[in-house]
């Protein structure tokens, strides 16, 4: 359901980029061509726009052969992931799990930013740390060193997962990765929900800019307002295409149904009556409705 969000999305120019879901790296060869091929095959919907594609893993070399696979096949950029707090991918020694350690923070990066093509940028998603924010310095200047060309930096630690955090501590934690970063652009993240608040955090922290996950899942036009510093910036035809091109995408099942009905309450609203009336209709007439 999300890629066919992101595709719809990307059709709508909602999007400046691609950037993917994490791709887990294994064993130490790179991955075969058919198996890159079919990673980057949804992003082709709208090539023009720049891809960065998410790497997670421990292996300094299977990390380093599967950058520069990727980094072969037409990506703007690979993207580290030392942020995911899952337990799963923690409990593999991945993600966060590695904010643990700067030093290997500074191998993986490093062995990323030599393997991959001239052209390719390599970034590094990165937490606050793995249970207290005492070494965000430590782990900023870390990935710099090793050559880092950006960062995208989430205020909480692992530990703290998604649990709220005061607001004067998550700047103070950001615009301390802004300081350690220097004139490496650090773009922060975590619970930017509108425009106002990617305002506020830009102006408080210094900060390049922002990154946006949930919220935009939950409001598909996010992205679209911060930039554009319009609240409204949607028009009805352009409504009205993002639905079609989500329910062409979207099979008939409960699932896929309740999806694209999740899809009209994020456009027009829970109290409009665009939704009231789809939540109301069967699934052939939504099909007629948007067709």
């Amino acid at each position: 359901m999300t890629r066919t969000f992101l595709q719809a999305a990307a059709r709508l120019d909602l999007i400046p980029l691609w950037f993917t879901p994490f791709f887990s790296t294994g064993g130490v060869s790179v991955p075969k061509r058919a198996a890159i091929l079919r990673k980057l095959a949804p992003y082709r919907v709208r090539p023009d726009l720049p891809l960065v594609f998410q790497l997670i893993g421990h292996d300094a070399r299977s990390l380093a052969a599967t950058a520069a696979g990727f980094g072969e096949y037409g990506v703007n950029g690979i993207n580290l992931n030392f942020a995911c707090p899952s337990k799963t991918v923690t409990a593999s020694g991945n993600g966060a799990y590695l904010l643990r350690s700067p030093e290997t923070v500074f191998d993986l990066t490093r062995a990323a930013v030599e393997a991959v093509p001239e052209g390719v940028s390599v970034s590094v998603k990165l937490r606050a740390g793995w249970d207290l924010p005492d070494r965000i310095r430590e782990i900023v200047r870390a990935v710099c060193d090793a050559g880092a060309d950006w960062i995208v930096f989430h205020y909480r630690t692992a530990a703290e997962a998604y649990r709220p955090v005061d607001a004067s501590e998550r700047v103070r934690r950001i615009a301390c990765a802004v300081e350690a970063a220097g004139s490496v652009p650090v773009f922060g993240n975590g619970d930017i929900v509108s425009s106002a608040d990617a305002e506020s955090l830009v102006r408080s922290t210094g900060c390049a800019g922002v990154a946006v996950g949930r919220g935009f899942l939950s409001d598909p036009w996010l992205v679209r307002r911060i930039l554009s510093g319009d609240e409204n910036p949607a028009s009805e035809e352009e409504k009205h295409t993002f639905l079609r091109l989500l329910l062409a995408g979207t099979d008939s099942t409960k699932r896929g149904r309740n999806w694209f009905l999740e899809c009209v309450k994020m456009t027009y609203g829970a109290d409009s009556t665009e939704f009231k009336e789809a939540r109301e209709s069967a699934w052939d007439a939504l099909r007629t409705r948007w067709s």
